[in-house]
């Protein structure tokens, strides 16, 4: 199935690709997420897991999503930097 990334959060995890990407059935945010860093780096390469999810915020057609989100055909995915400081 094919849905659309849009990446704003290069600080954190580097210039990844924005746009469709073609994932299986039942994938969630993160295997998309896994699969944009795989292009990039390589399989199995990136910062963790826990440590990114922490910095990121995770939309889903326009409504906020967690990592577990499941995906579906045609969904728009945006995963944004969170905003700190004081």
């Amino acid at each position: 199935m094919q849905v659309e990334a849009i990446f704003a959060c290069g600080g954190i995890i580097g210039p990844v690709r924005s746009g469709a990407y073609e994932i299986l059935e039942g994938s969630t945010i993160s295997d998309l997420l896994d699969k944009s860093l795989a292009e990039r780096l390589g399989p199995g390469s990136g910062p963790s897991r826990k440590n990114v999810n922490e910095m990121l915020i995770f939309m889903r057609n326009g409504k906020q999503a967690q990592p577990d989100t499941k995906l579906a055909e045609g969904d728009k995915v945006h995963i944004l930097l969170k905003i700190f400081g004081g």
